[in-house]
């Protein structure tokens, strides 16, 4: 097998495995969340499932291998890649989403911090503002007292009183002193009471802005603890943001290689398919070469012969010991491009090394290399319910047969291979009835 072929399958294999283990994973997990409380039948109906969903995950594994054949290995593994790229695409994204979600969390932390500290370095300024004035209205409230206390202290407090009396010219300038020493002792009590107010406030003022400046000092030390907090949230974010882009241009670079391809891609598969309308022409013309060749009375004389013998269901055994099939006959649309074209025939599942068995009674036509095929052998089977039926089995590896050699049903012809345009080694089998190729289900019996 050449390297290209050996990239294709591993590829392929890989696709396989992916599907089928995540349908396994899965069932596996379903199963063990809910045992304990499902009885026996439940139990075995999910494992019934699971079985028949990894079948189908390897069914179409078997369908995407196939139809990957014919590919060129840099498509196949352009694709594969893409696909992955895409599954890490997307959860990078979610990633980046989650890391930008974090930074607004935090920008919106950090105002409401901000608010906070302007909030309570406001209310310190307004403390400070506060108690300046009452230090000022106290300065102003002590030069009062003392102006006061001169006045009044001037002479000895024996001989103050006697000086009102005896130094007053009248009554009336004795009542207006006695009374301004009574007013001046009044304002000198209230300011004293005033200046006990004003100290009793400020230390309540003093506590209460000590208790401010602490927390200043808690909301800038979680100031500064966000901006940390944040730029490392930032960090985080770009580096998500890259990867993001990174995918994004591999995302883009492949699509592109892949989009470069199409056409070279779609030029292949019509040489492909020249060549295969080729072998059916040669089939075509071989049955039309004999069809010249009969006589009339030949012809409906075998046909009378063979009248016993209908071709249809079942006429054709399997050309494997164990049947399955892995792709049918009909149109095959390419998993990459989206290509439509005939699969002329149905594949069955054969590793490398299989026997491979005559369907039904004939003469090996030839054993050879076609182009696409690889190594092909056709049976020419002869006239059935007077139809022509020709089968040929394809990509085997060796022969066990040669070129116009009499054949019985179930003889071996060769073993299974990878030769032509195959991706695995398994069994293309094709059937042509009157030199036009049909379905070979149409022949075969049910597949078990």
């Amino acid at each position: 097998m050449s390297g290209t072929r050996r990239l294709v399958l591993v590829v392929a294999a890989i696709l396989a495995v992916a599907i089928m283990t995540g349908y396994a994973v899965g069932a596996a997990s379903a199963l063990g969340d809910s045992a304990a409380a499902k009885s026996s039948d439940d139990y075995q109906d999910e494992i019934d499932d699971t079985e028949a969903e990894r079948r189908a995950a390897e069914a179409r594994a078997d369908e995407i291998a196939h139809a990957l054949e014919d590919t060129d290995a840099r498509i196949v593994e352009a694709d594969a890649q893409l696909r992955a790229l895409n599954a890490d695409l997307e959860v990078a994204q979610e990633e980046l989403e989650e890391a930008d979600r974090k930074v607004d969390a935090a920008v919106v932390e950090q105002g409401i911090v901000a608010d906070k500290l302007a909030a309570a370095e406001a209310q310190d300024a307004a403390i400070t503002e506060q108690i300046a004035e009452d230090e000022e209205r106290t300065a102003h409230l002590e030069a009062l007292v003392a102006a006061i206390a001169r006045e009044t202290y001037k002479g000895d407090d024996a001989t103050a009183g006697l000086d009102i009396v005896f130094g007053s010219a009248d009554t009336r300038e004795f009542v207006d002193e006695y009374t301004a020493q009574q007013s001046a002792a009044r304002v000198q009590s209230n300011t004293l009471a005033e200046l006990d107010e004003i100290a009793a406030v400020n230390r309540n003022r003093g506590a209460r802005q000590e208790a401010v400046r602490d927390y200043i000092a808690e909301l800038k030390a979680e100031a500064d603890a966000l901006v940390v907090k944040l730029e490392g949230l930032r960090d985080e974010a770009q580096v998500k943001r890259d990867e993001v882009e990174v995918l994004l241009d591999e995302q883009e670079e492949l699509r592109q290689y892949l989009e470069s391809q199409r056409e070279a891609f779609i030029a292949q598969q019509e040489e492909n398919e020249r060549l295969q309308r080729q072998l059916r022409n040669q089939v075509l013309a071989l049955f039309e070469k004999k069809e010249a060749a009969e006589a009339r009375e030949e012809a409906a004389r075998r046909a009378a012969a063979a009248q016993s013998n209908t071709l249809g269901k079942g006429y054709l055994s399997f050309p494997t010991k164990v049947p399955y099939k892995t792709s049918s006959f009909g149109m095959r649309v390419h998993p990459i491009y989206g290509y439509a074209r005939l699969h002329a025939g149905t594949d069955l599942r054969a590793y490398c090394g299989t026997p491979i068995y005559a369907a039904a009674t004939g003469t090996v036509e030839w054993a050879t290399y076609q182009p696409g095929y690889g190594n092909q052998v056709l049976i020419d089977h002869g006239y059935v319910g007077g139809k022509s039926l020709i089968t040929n089995y394809n990509h085997l590896s060796s022969y066990a047969v040669r070129s116009g050699q009499k054949v019985a049903r179930g003889d071996l012809l060769g073993y299974s291979g990878n030769t032509g345009s195959s991706t695995a080694c398994h069994l293309h089998f094709e059937t042509y009835v009157n030199g036009v190729v049909v379905n070979p289900e149409t022949l075969l019996p049910n597949f078990p």
